[in-house]
């Protein structure tokens, strides 16, 4: 039960209150703000080594390596449709390929390999009106680069790739004065080569992707990394997010990441890099993806990297922000994105009818008799719905779901035009969504961590809310799952799930598990105070034993059972088994036999009531219902699923609540 203010409470009491829908479309992307790139600049640059940082003033500087060891820079003020990004101006005719920019303030520090092997620094600290350089470190063999102001201060970082290490070189540009931190994890991730390197200052350390080629079993393949470096200028363990195969003819190139330094609430780290096929028809495509709302960098909760500009590109894209705008940027062209969220399309005053389904869709039908919507909103615009009453007190309502526009039809007869959307939830995000790559957790992943790294491919957040209860199992079982290439989320979601006795919840933008126990209090009751309209209750006869069969370390058979006694005491012996490699001791067998048995002893009671909207209700809560037509009184009930019906002209406004055993 949602934890509802008190007047919203009290507003369901109230003889005097009025149906209030509310709906509201955002043009979001799970809750992260949807980028429209314009093309500002489209050149005839070659291609190369380039990057993009904007001084204190807002303007915009760029370098890129050319031919013949050369690197350039240019200064755009005020960038603009109109400014001349053609204008260049050469720097140094001794760059060997990889260099790096960053600002702040009136300081830009520009870095570069030389002919010579080593890094040099450019610099100025009056917005690029006057320039110094000299040698920044003797580092040799630097394949890629990238560079990040630290925060605020005076710490300017240069990352570094070398074919199987990373250096973050740390300058102080009060004093030039440098320090070096270089990292590797040849146990972990052997690496062979690297292909690119990303950063991005987030409050207290720098977010990093990389790209790389690691030798592994039972291949070697080749990945896009995310590490961090933190105040102390410790690295995090390297973890890969998306994977090629060796041998495919895939590699994944020259990775950047992003967040804005006063990043919104529907803003989050955005990654680029370049998707390489060298096999027929070969291609170099630039892909996108974003670290999910709500998460964390480190938590590696990000979206799949897709395809989003329909151009080709050989050494990616590089980012970066002002307060208006996202930037990216090539040698050869300059896009902008709309930073701040516009005002979101309120359907609330149009709608005719919707239907709900927790755990499913939504539908909206819509006025249209003024073409209004002639212009439909865009497809997979996030709409948030609320759901509540109107009191002498005002409008009261509760967020009760976020769903994704799917598709849209219009219909019209005479004298009317209506616009239907059809929207999905996170189970239909879900089930669109299919693995492009095989992935593997060998054993080295609980179920709650895999169930994360599934869901935020499709951009949804597992949190852990406090006093909802999690399984042992959910949290202490490490099996090794494989996800085929085309596995949909759903399949992936439900073999999961079947390991374990907890349901897995989509709220909104986020996700939880909840162990459904069968001693959980009551969290309210229908019957009394909150009359039932309609009531169907059915009991059925389940599984009354399960067995769950595993092997520990020295291949010793584990076998553990659940039992319901009191079907076996009536003569009813249906058994319910499960065989699985990864249940390796007897407690993780006895686990998967009791959460066998508890999930089909949800199945022994069942039916359905209608009641007046309870615009507090969730999915799989524990209710109370006393329904005297039919000799119920208290009996304890969950809540399987929800399903509301709002017609304001028809005057219904009504929820249908699946019931099962508590």
């Amino acid at each position: 039960m949602k934890n509802l203010s008190g007047t919203l409470e009290a507003a369901q009491k109230k003889p005097d209150r009025l149906p209030y829908v509310e709906a509201k479309v955002y043009d979001f992307e799970q809750g992260i703000k949807r980028l429209s790139w314009e093309r500002l600049y489209e050149g005839s640059e070659a291609d190369n080594h380039h990057g993009i940082a904007f001084d204190g003033q807002g303007s915009m500087h760029r370098i890129r390596a050319a031919a013949d060891n050369k690197l350039y820079r240019q200064k755009i003020p005020n960038p603009s449709p109109q400014s001349q990004f053609s204008n260049w101006t050469q720097i140094a005719t001794d760059c060997y390929g990889p260099c790096a920019i960053a600002a702040y303030g009136a300081k830009v520090y520009i870095f570069y390999r030389t002919t010579g092997n080593v890094l040099w620094k450019y610099y100025s600290h009056n917005y690029g009106q006057d320039w110094s350089n000299a040698q920044l470190v003797s580092y040799a063999d630097v394949l890629s680069m990238a560079a990040t102001w630290w925060g605020t201060g005076n710490i300017v970082v240069c990352f570094c790739c070398k074919v199987t290490e990373l250096n973050a070189i740390v300058l102080d540009s009060s004093d030039q004065e440098t320090s070096q931190h270089t990292y590797s994890e040849a146990q972990n991730h052997p690496l062979t080569t690297t292909y690119g390197i990303g950063a991005s200052f987030t409050p207290n350390h720098i977010d990093i992707v990389f790209a790389a080629k690691e030798t592994a079993e039972p291949y070697s393949f080749i990945a896009l990394y995310r590490t961090e470096l933190d105040s102390n200028y410790d690295w995090l363990a390297f973890q890969y997010f998306i994977t090629a195969p060796d041998g495919e003819d895939i590699t994944y190139e020259y990775p950047d990441c992003h967040n804005p330094a006063s990043a919104q609430d529907y803003e989050n780290t955005q990654i680029t890099a370049v998707e390489k096929f060298t096999g027929t028809t070969a291609y170099t495509r630039p892909l996108i993806c974003h670290s999910v709302r709500g998460s964390a960098f480190s938590s590696m909760a990000f979206t799949e990297p897709k395809p989003f500009l329909n151009i080709t590109s050989n050494f990616g894209l590089r980012t970066s922000s002002t307060s208006d705008y996202w930037w990216l940027e090539r040698p050869d062209g300059v896009w902008r994105a709309t930073r701040p969220a516009g005002d979101p399309l309120d359907l609330t005053p149009d709608i005719l009818e919707l239907t709900q389904q927790t755990q499913g869709t939504l539908v909206i039908v819509l006025d249209n008799h003024k073409a209004q919507y002639a212009t439909p909103p865009a497809k997979r615009s996030e709409v948030v719905l609320e759901l509540g009453y109107k009191t002498s007190e005002g409008s009261e309502a509760v967020e009760v779901g976020r769903y994704w526009i799917d598709s849209w039809e219009y219909s019209s007869s005479l004298n009317t035009s209506h616009i239907t959307l059809y929207c999905l939830d996170g189970w239909g995000l879900a089930n669109r969504w299919s693995a492009r790559f095989q992935m593997r957790w060998p054993a080295d992943k609980r179920v709650w961590e895999i169930i994360q790294e599934i869901i935020c491919r499709w951009g949804i957040n597992l949190t852990s809310p406090g006093g909802v209860p999690k399984s042992s199992a959910v949290d202490n079982l490490y099996p090794d799952f494989t996800l085929q290439p085309g596995t949909q989320g759903t399949q992936a979601l439900n073999k999961l799930l079947s390991f374990v006795p907890d349901a897995l919840i989509f709220d909104g933008n986020e996700a939880y598990v909840k162990d459904l126990k069968d001693d959980e209090a009551s969290s309210y009751s229908y019957g009394t105070a909150h009359i039932i309209l309609q009531g169907e209750y059915a009991v059925s006869v389940s599984v009354s034993r399960s067995r769950a069969i595993g092997r520990d370390g020295e291949d010793n058979r584990i076998v553990e059972d659940a039992f319901d006694w009191d079907n076996l005491e009536l003569g009813i012996d249906i058994l319910a088994q499960d065989y699985d490699p990864n249940l390796q001791s007897a407690t993780r067998a006895q686990e998967r036999a009791d959460a066998i048995l508890r999930r089909e002893s949800l199945r022994a009671q069942g039916g359905q009531i209608t009641i007046p909207v309870n615009c507090g209700q969730e999915i799989y809560d524990v209710i109370t219902v006393t329904d005297k037509r039919c000799g119920i009184s208290s009996k304890k009930y969950r809540v399987m699923r929800i399903d509301v019906q709002y017609t304001p002209l028809g005057g219904q406004y009504q929820q249908r609540l699946t019931i099962g055993a508590p």
